[in-house]
């Protein structure tokens, strides 16, 4: 827990491991993969109980010459299942958990992605956030120099109105880019179970290593990926039970046995009852059942179809996407040190007399437009590096 002096300072600073550790343990939608589990539990419960016994007493009177004649009779009636439906569905209800279980897997892994991915936009508003400060200190500290030119009539009014115009500019730019960083930072305390808060996110995006290489990916992914793996465990699951409606044919049995007494002269005697009853599935036969399932099972391969498709076209959309940002990004990295030379030699001419205040206020707003550029670059590239682990069906961290 937080202080409340730790509350009313700064955020506090959180690396991406720890954010993660923490989103693993409080994020808001976790308890509701876990009741999607419970649930399928919960249906292999059903499917495995036996049905009730039932026990029953009648009694039956008859009169001869005004005289009553009872008889008592007490039954136990046991339902057997002979037709092996139980057993299928039993069956077809565990690969139902397992698909669940498999689901669950991958939907954790996918709100672990979706939460570093606001780790990492976090993070690039605080990048630019300090871009726009550095910069307004720079004019700060340059407009001290020029007022005090101004007044000892050294220059003219004009570049100090110029560069006081200009930190209006990034004053608002600032206070845009401010209410951006907060938004995510206030978004990170609410996965991590502390609606309210903010949190700081302390790692630098940086680049993400290279892609791995497609040659093999595809056939891992495709035999390995949790939601592919549950949507095959959901048509096994929908086969069992097509393989159970096809025994509707099969009667149902229920054997009885007791006691019975009954007043014979004066006494009473005792016996036994015993009995079978069937079913006779004439009018109906499962034909219901059995076609619900065949639909039900024709929707499972057309899902488990569908899914492997797109799982084919997302991954090579991801990988080519995180490898044209990468080359990109890697392209601006290598202007920064052209790009600091001439800011440096801007702000020379302009301090020595030799270049008009525009023409370094132009450099500056050069350098800002790439670092920014090259801020957004690193936050797409993480943001393209999680969609590709998002496409291999790891968690981050994990290698497909």
């Amino acid at each position: 827990m937080l202080s409340g002096g730790a509350r009313a300072g700064a955020p506090a600073p959180l690396s991406a491991q720890d954010f993660l550790a923490r989103v693993e343990k409080s994020h808001p939608s976790l308890p509701l993969l876990e009741a999607a589990v419970a649930q399928a539990e919960a249906s292999v419960t059903v499917a495995g109980v036996w049905a009730n016994p039932a026990l029953s007493y009648d009694r039956e009177e008859i009169f001869v010459a005004g005289r009553g004649q009872p008889e008592n009779f007490m039954r136990l009636e046991l339902p057997l299942e002979i037709s092996g439906r139980r057993g299928l569905e039993v069956e077809g209800a565990r690969l139902g958990l397992d698909a669940a279980r498999k689901s669950a897997s991958h939907d954790r892994a996918g709100l672990l992605l979706d939460a570093l991915g606001v780790y990492w936009r976090a993070a690039a508003a605080r990048q630019a956030v300090q871009l726009f400060q550095q910069e307004r200190a720079s004019v700060a500290r340059l407009i001290s120099a020029v007022r005090a030119r101004t007044a000892a009539g050294d220059t003219s009014g004009y570049e100090l109105d110029r560069l006081e115009l200009e930190v209006g500019v990034l004053d608002d730019a600032l206070a845009d880019a401010e209410a951006e960083h907060e938004r995510w930072r206030r978004t990170l305390g609410l996965l991590v179970g502390a609606p309210g808060t903010s949190f700081e996110a302390a790692d630098p995006p940086g680049l993400p290593a290279a892609a791995a290489s497609l040659e093999g990916l595809q056939a891992r992914v495709l035999a390995s990926r949790p939601d592919l793996q549950a949507a095959r465990l959901r048509v096994s699951q929908a086969e069992r039970e097509v393989a159970a409606a096809e025994r509707g044919w099969v009667p149902d049995v229920v054997l009885s046995g007791g006691a019975r007494n009954a007043v014979v002269s004066d006494s009473v005697a005792w016996g036994y009852v015993g009995g079978i009853s069937l079913s006779v599935p004439v009018l109906d036969h499962g034909q219901g059942k059995l076609a619900r399932a065949r639909a039900q099972l024709s929707q499972a391969e057309a899902s488990r179809s569908r899914l492997e498709q797109e799982v084919t076209a997302g991954l090579l959309l991801a990988h080519g996407t995180l490898e044209k940002l990468l080359a990109q990004a890697q392209r601006f990295e290598q202007q920064q040190p052209r790009l600091t030379r001439l800011v440096r030699r801007a702000e020379l001419s302009f301090q020595e007399g030799e270049r008009p205040v525009f023409e370094l206020l132009d450099a500056w707003r050069t350098a800002r437009t790439l670092r920014l550029r090259q801020v957004e670059l690193t936050r797409q590239a993480r943001l393209a590096e999680l969609e590709l682990a998002r496409a291999t069906g790891t968690k981050p961290g994990d290698h497909p």
